[in-house]
């Protein structure tokens, strides 16, 4: 497998993990034992995922744009969950 495949399949997974994550967060699904976490881990893996995927972008066009717009949405997540949770809960 080449490099710049890996590369693209990477940056997309990454978001995609980072969803499920949120999204047993809202649930409740799964207990996890690190709490609030879920929420943060896009701020520090979509800028992985965002370099990744320009490491891609040659080898696989389509995989790695899709792997930076998925990225840069699941970027400022974290943002506006601090944000609006502090505006409508006061915390």
């Amino acid at each position: 497998m080449n490099i710049r495949k890996a590369a693209a399949i990477f940056s997309i997974t990454i978001p995609i993990i980072s969803a499920i994550l949120i999204i047993n967060f809202f649930t409740g699904v799964m207990s996890i034992p690190w709490q609030g976490m879920p929420v943060f881990f896009p701020l520090l893996l979509s800028p992985i995922g965002i370099v990744l995927a320009f490491v891609s972008i040659k080898t696989n066009k389509r995989c790695g744009l899709y792997g930076i717009v998925l990225n840069a949405i699941m970027f400022p997540f974290p943002f506006f969950w601090f944000i609006g949770g502090a505006l409508f809960f006061g915390v």
